[in-house]
């Protein structure tokens, strides 16, 4: 069985519809058809039926070739026209194929009949395969046009120079501008002045860089004055004909921005009313204490001061003289972490021999509040000097030394240990003491905050918040780990030059 071939036959004379059938059977094909010779039964079978090839005769009583071409074209149908007459002349011919006739054959010589047809439904279907892409092209730019038109983002088309060749009409809604005002215009012309360079800058990089996407924030200006935030990524495209173009999406961070910037102040608001919270907890608590020694010990002299001998007048004065000593060093520690977080601390370096510093701080605790505990000093270096405020460090050290002796029972070792390399020092104080809980470490260096199981112990919070901001003000780093009941290590990392 040879290919199927719908064949509609537009011929009055029954013998000639033979020929042609067999001619068709004779080279391969298996032709189904139908004959038709007036304008009504050609209309009728259009409707019927769907058509390969339509073979016409130019002249009939009732129809002819013209007419027929006529009644198919304006079905709107591609079907290959073949005019196969005898009476047709060469003028004639060309004219037919003028109006679209896809060939003409003679009757008497019917050689090229299979090949015409072979040849027409080949561009046939060629023709089909390219109206049924540009079909599906249209209908992806329609549905890309109407994305883009009701995109809430701004689609921006730029030459490479920054000159606006298409906008997405969201312009009007996000800038208050038409697209049309700002075409041909410059996009550098709405940036604001500071954001202008870095945007070039990211500019230049897209079209170095074909295919890659390059992202930018940048100010723009509002047809009502004011400066809109913008989010946008850009990418290099390179039209078939070589023009080059710089496709960008941009969308407008105002609100998100401000409303992030909002959050972040409520957050800084939040933890301010938590900070003056343990503030006033911890002065109410801290300054009560020595207040009530002075108030009892001189209500106590007031009433009794006759009676008491020489010593014990001594000693209350003694009382008295510790407590203000106390209220004054909590006044220093607040001024001082007050001075340290408005940044109005002055920083002033020094040539210092460290491995001598350490060694002298050590020996003066060790005679004064370290008797019952052994510090043990190790050192790893060349000995040369460092440039570093000696006041600001000895505040760090004797806070870190202060507290591990505090916090460490009596007759236990704390490690003192002092690393010197090339352009930084490593220092480490460890305890055995009672060391941090896990969930307070995250804290530690927050003011007025005191780990959960130091209650009974007086202390203010203050004093490693302070370590923390005077080792930062030098450039440097503090961190601590601990363990419950084993003890606690700070470490303490400066540059041995000044960080001004």
């Amino acid at each position: 069985m040879g290919q199927i071939l719908r064949a509609l036959i537009v011929e009055d004379s029954e013998d000639d519809t033979e020929l042609l059938v067999l001619e068709l059977e004779q080279q391969g094909y298996d032709p189904i058809y139908e004959r038709v010779d007036t304008a009504k039964a050609m209309q009728a079978a259009l409707d019927r039926a769907t058509w390969d090839v339509i073979i016409c005769d130019y002249s009939m009583p009732q129809f002819s070739a013209p007419a027929a071409l006529a009644l198919l074209q304006s079905r709107d149908l591609d079907i290959p026209f073949i005019i196969v007459s005898g009476t047709i002349g060469e003028d004639i011919a060309v004219a037919a194929m003028k109006a679209g006739a896809h060939d003409y054959l003679i009757k008497g010589n019917l050689v090229r009949l299979v090949p015409a047809i072979a040849r027409e439904l080949r561009e046939a279907q060629e023709r089909q395969a390219r109206r049924t892409a540009q079909k599906a092209l249209r209908e992806n730019e329609e549905r890309f046009r109407s994305l883009i038109e009701n995109a809430l983002d701004l689609i921006v088309v730029l030459a490479i120079d920054g000159t606006i060749q298409y906008t997405s009409p969201s312009s009007k809604t996000l800038f208050g501008y038409e697209p049309e005002a700002i075409a041909a215009t410059n996009i550098f012309k709405y940036l604001h002045p500071e954001d202008i360079s870095h945007v070039r800058q990211t500019f230049q990089n897209v079209i170095a860089q074909p295919g890659v996407t390059a992202t930018a924030e940048f100010r723009c200006h509002h047809q009502d004055g004011s400066w809109r935030l913008l989010e946008a990524s850009g990418k290099h495209f390179v039209e078939p004909s070589g023009t080059t173009r710089i496709i960008v999406n941009a969308r407008d961070s105002t609100e998100r921005r401000q409303a992030e910037e909002m959050r972040k102040a409520l957050e800084t608001e939040k933890e301010l009313s938590e900070l003056r919270s343990r503030f006033y907890s911890m002065m109410s608590h801290e300054f009560r204490s020595p207040l009530t020694a002075i108030q009892m010990t001189a209500q106590l002299m007031r009433d009794h001061s006759q009676a008491f001998e020489v010593n014990k007048q001594k000693e209350c004065f003694q009382r008295i003289l510790n407590a203000t000593k106390r209220l004054g060093h909590l006044v220093d520690d607040v001024l001082v972490i007050g001075k340290a977080e408005s940044g109005r601390f002055q920083f002033a370096p020094v040539p210092l021999d460290l491995s001598a510093f350490c060694q002298e701080l050590i020996t003066e605790f060790q005679l004064t509040s370290a008797k019952e505990h052994q510090i043990v000093f190790s050192y790893e270096g060349d000995g040369s000097d460092a440039e570093i405020d000696e006041e600001i460090l000895r505040h760090v050290l004797s806070n870190l030394l202060a507290n591990a002796i505090k916090y460490s029972p009596a007759n236990t070792k704390i490690q003192f240990e002092l690393h010197q390399k090339r352009d930084v020092a490593i220092i480490q104080v460890q305890d055995q003491g009672i060391g941090i809980p896990s969930e307070d470490l995250p804290r530690l260096f927050e003011p007025f905050h005191r780990a959960s199981n130091v209650d009974r112990i007086p202390g203010t919070g203050l004093g490693l918040a302070i370590a923390k901001k005077f080792t930062e003000l030098q450039g440097g780093t503090i961190t601590a780990t601990s363990e419950l009941g084993v003890g606690t290590n700070f470490i303490v990392t400066l540059p041995l030059q000044a960080q001004l």
